[in-house]
């Protein structure tokens, strides 16, 4: 009688084990919609921001809803780490549109992916650019911060005069009770 009921844990906490889905890390997006209003298409940040990616912060659930425009690129090096509270990471960007393009596909995109909309406007100190932050809960118990600033577009020289260049940071952090 003890060698069934056994037998019947040991089978019931196998097919559970099996069955389970456990803490599996949800699967990352190939692709991201593009939000209306956006006037680039969106693509998932989430490899090219390997650079502040640390011990598994920010959380899959945020990695997955911070979106890029297509065409956006690394300036390497520009990783930085604030060291502030338990997550703090910045990294900047280049893409090849206007500014107004890149302020209207993270208006539009943060809201479709359910970031709250905290601020919009010039950056603080009268910096140039334009500045977007947004909130977003996680299932790790904190809420998240992202913020962008959105540079002035650039322009080429000589032969590629009309190529033109906005440069944006992402700055990234959780919020604490403290």
């Amino acid at each position: 009688m003890v060698g069934i009921a056994a037998l019947v844990l040991l089978a019931g906490g196998i097919g559970a084990a099996l069955t389970s889905s456990g803490n599996a890390r949800p699967a990352s997006p190939r692709s991201l919609p593009t939000a209306a209003g956006a006037t680039i298409r969106a693509t998932p940040g989430r490899g090219a921001l390997r650079p502040v990616i640390v011990a598994g912060e920010p959380p899959d659930d945020i990695l997955n809803v911070v979106p890029l425009p297509e065409g956006t690129t690394v300036k390497t090096g520009s990783a930085t780490d604030t060291g502030v509270g338990i997550y703090d990471r910045s990294l900047s960007f280049a893409v090849p549109v206007s500014e107004q393009r890149v302020i209207d596909f993270f208006r539009a995109e943060l809201r479709a992916l359910k970031w709250e909309l905290l601020s919009q406007g010039p950056p603080p100190h009268g910096a140039p650019g334009y500045q977007i932050v947004g909130q977003h809960a996680s299932s790790d118990g904190y809420e998240w911060e992202i913020g962008v600033t959105v540079d002035p577009t650039t322009f080429g020289t000589g032969s590629h005069a009309s190529a033109e260049s906005t440069p944006f940071t992402l700055r990234m952090f959780a919020v604490t009770g403290d």
